[in-house]
């Protein structure tokens, strides 16, 4: 492929904010035979088209066009990607204002840092438009001031990019955070265009707003790419006006992207929602050096998992454990221990997940056993997950080891929470094991028995 880049940019009935983002392009510091100018369309009803083609004479600019079959941004930009014809792909959003060194800066990033996706700062990015007391400020600079002095108004530092932080605490090195992925916004992004075919562009499955580029994120990270920040691709997302369904559809997409991906990463990011998310997932990637996984001393027996039906085991666990217990089903809360089951058992339904969120029908198991791990887990969301295990299996079942030194860990529980009723059925050793129903259901029960 060439050396260049390829500037896809999606859009949908926004013809003026299109403009200002192709003002920026026309006015690029680098020659214009080293990038190109995709603009997709995404079913626009307005001059959308005119005002993209009033562009070609300036910029080597290809304008493309799908049916307005809803918010589709996806699909749109891979409308881009199937025609790019530069070695480094930048999604870019309209709307989005640009410094002319941009182009250059991108072309530089990719020359020091091979299969490493780019990410700019993006000022503005994940504000509420039209909360934000500098949103009206910022449209009228905009549309009366050069780009250049836009990008470089002081204000900006009020209207930040919401990952900057992340991207300070990291020193832009994003690889050493837990989930990059997380960061892959499509507002200013840049990657090979070669590894994006490699993993097939955006799922196209994804309708409405959100969560299309997250999924797509996670798909390069786990395809071993690189992630980092660099202060030199510096963008202005401008206020305007949201599309009014975006938090509905965006939930909705937010659990499509749990259905793809049925792991610990993704289904933690739908379900976490008041403690910071790479706390709660570094505390799940530590937690097992703490937790037992053989349990030795319990005899299966006395939980009558000899019957039939399939038996689920949560947390961290061996190999061993999974054969003394007869398990079928096993959610493993890390990476290593599934890989580990997965070879030693793999007639055993292995998933590396805590089983927040699961697509299956009520009652699918005979029982469930939740390991120590309920104790790491915080209590919000240990009310997430027992009710999910007393919805998909008939019988519950905690295990409760006594002295386990957790102290070091940032969360710690160790508390049943309230509105779970816990029944004694064995013990062995340090661990017992409890019977675990919901309070309101056992009471619902004991009413219609009376």
């Amino acid at each position: 492929m060439i050396r260049g880049v390829t500037v896809i940019i999606p859009t949908y009935n926004h013809s003026d904010l299109l403009e200002r983002t192709l003002v920026c392009l026309k006015h690029q510091e680098a020659d214009t035979s080293l990038f190109e100018v995709i603009v997709c369309d995404d079913g626009s009803s307005d001059d959308t088209k005119e005002v993209a083609c009033s562009f070609e004479a300036d910029l080597d600019l290809r304008y493309c066009y799908q049916k307005d079959l809803g918010f589709r941004a996806g699909t749109a930009r891979n409308m881009g990607l199937h025609l790019a014809k530069y070695e480094i792909c930048m999604y870019l959003d309209t709307g989005v204002l640009v410094g002319s060194d941009l182009i250059v800066n991108i072309i530089h990033f990719h020359q020091c840092y091979e299969n490493t996706i780019g990410l700019g700062t993006v000022h503005g990015m994940n504000q509420k438009d039209d909360q934000h007391p500098l949103a009206k400020y910022l449209q009228s600079i905009a549309s009366s001031e050069h780009p250049e002095a836009c990008l470089r108004n002081p204000m900006l530092k009020a209207y930040p990019d919401s990952r900057q932080t992340q991207f300070d605490f990291y020193e832009n090195d994003l690889d050493r955070c837990l989930a990059p992925w997380s960061m892959f916004w499509t507002s200013m992004v840049s990657v090979e265009t070669h590894l994006l075919r490699q993993v097939g562009g955006f799922d196209e499955s994804f309708h409405g707003w959100g969560h299309e580029d997250l999924e797509l994120g996670y798909r390069l990270w786990k395809a071993g790419l690189h992630f980092r920040a660099d202060p030199s691709l510096r963008a202005l997302h401008l206020p305007h006006e949201q599309f009014n369904p975006v938090e509905m559809t965006s939930r909705k997409n937010h659990l499509h992207f749990v259905k793809l991906h049925q792991e610990l990463p993704v289904e933690l990011s739908y379900v976490n929602q008041n403690f910071i998310y790479e706390m709660v997932l570094g505390q799940f990637k530590v937690a097992d050096q703490y937790l037992p996984q053989d349990y030795d001393d319990l005899d299966p027996t006395r939980l009558g998992l000899h019957n039939e039906g399939r038996r689920l085991a949560v947390g961290y666990m061996t190999p061993a454990f999974v054969n003394r217990f007869n398990i079928t089903d096993v959610f493993a809360c890390n990476q290593r221990n599934a890989e580990m089951i997965r070879m030693q058992r793999p007639d055993v339904h292995t998933a590396f997940k805590a089983g927040f969120v699961n697509f299956c029908e009520d009652d699918i198991y005979q029982s469930a056993i939740l390991t120590d791990v309920w104790k790491v887990i915080p209590i919000t969301l240990l009310i997430v997950l027992l009710d999910e295990m007393l919805r998909i299996a008939k019988r519950v079942y905690l295990l409760d080891t006594a002295g386990l030194q957790l102290d070091n860990l940032p969360i710690v529980g160790e508390q049943l929470p309230t509105g779970f009723h816990a029944k004694s059925i064995a013990s062995a050793g340090k661990t017992a094991v409890y019977d675990i129903t919901r309070l309101a259901r056992r009471l619902d029960a004991e009413v219609n028995n009376l």
